[in-house]
Formats: C-alpha cells, structure tokens, sequence
C-alpha cells in the first residue's frame, strides 16, 4: 500500500464547551501540530502526534493539561483519553473517468 504513514494519537472527550475552528487551531498552536492533525466530532477531540514538542508533551503526560490551557477550560472536562491509530482510507476511482477524448 502506498501512501503517507498512518498517523498515531490521542482521543478524548471534552465537556463543557462546543468546539469550533479556533479551538481546534489554538490546540494545534499549543502542541506545535499541524491543523490537520486536530479533529473534532460528536464531541470527541482527536489529536495527532506529529510533532516532537506534541511528543514532550505526551511523554510527560500533560496532553490534557495542554488541551485544556488551549481551550481555557478545567482539566475535569477532559475524560476518557485513549490512545488511536489513525485508519487507512481506501481511495478507488476509475482513470477511465478522466479520459479527455480532446485529445485523442
């Protein structure tokens, strides 16, 4: 399988506040990841490890402390943290589809 490798992270469920963009980019601020590694849906914040300030920050076990500073909440809101492995997407499509018969 070709392709970029499957990203590794944290889940975890955040009460108290409805996340949006901001959120998600001031997270991704405080870890030193990319906006594309914070990923937010039905109230589960995923966080992707991309970076090596992000790994500090897990090896000393204060992921939930970094979010909640980020998201100016209490660090109570935070529960249920579990570590994910992100999951492969099979992109299939027909290249028959993009034939240009302009150029035959």
């Amino acid at each position: 399988m070709f392709g970029l490798p499957l990203r590794t992270g944290f889940t975890m469920k955040v009460d108290g506040v409805h996340l949006n963009r901001p959120d998600m980019h001031n997270i991704a601020e405080e870890l030193g990841v990319s906006t594309n590694d914070v990923l937010i849906k039905d109230q589960i914040l995923t966080v992707y490890n991309t970076s090596k300030t992000c790994q500090e920050i897990i090896d000393d076990n204060a992921l939930a402390a970094f979010v909640a500073m980020a998201l100016d909440i209490s660090v109570a809101n935070i529960s249920d943290m579990k570590e994910v492995k992100e999951e492969p997407v099979e992109m299939v499509f027909d290249l028959d589809e993009f034939d240009d018969d302009d150029y035959d």
